[in-house]
């Protein structure tokens, strides 16, 4: 199992966090922690490799997550659509701050 937590604060996209998409069945745990202020973000998953050479955060494909899209508020949801990474994005004049828990099932 891996466990992981990143945030941000006030707009644009979080550092990401790299997920082991050969993992089957392919599980995870996301919870989303409004920390401070009121932002409205989205939790994202890209099937880009950040282990790529000449990989980009920002000029790779996202996709937002079900249930974590265009949220305001601490939630909390499961994935099993396999992926490369997670990221939290906010949009431009977003305040505030968010923190994402991320658990992959899987070996230690």
């Amino acid at each position: 199992m891996q466990y992981r937590t990143i945030s941000l604060t006030d707009a644009g996209r979080s550092a990401v966090i790299t997920v082991d998409d050969f993992q089957n069945p392919f599980s995870l745990g996301l919870a989303a922690n409004v920390t401070a202020g009121t932002p409205t973000f989205s939790i994202q998953y890209s099937l880009d490799d950040p282990m790529a050479a000449g990989y980009d955060k920002d000029t790779a494909l996202w996709f937002s997550i079900t249930g974590l899209s265009g949220v305001s508020a601490d939630t909390s949801v499961g994935m099993t659509i396999p992926c490369k990474a997670v990221c939290i994005y906010m949009a431009p004049a977003q305040t505030g701050t968010v923190e994402l828990k991320v658990v992959q099932a899987g070996p230690a």
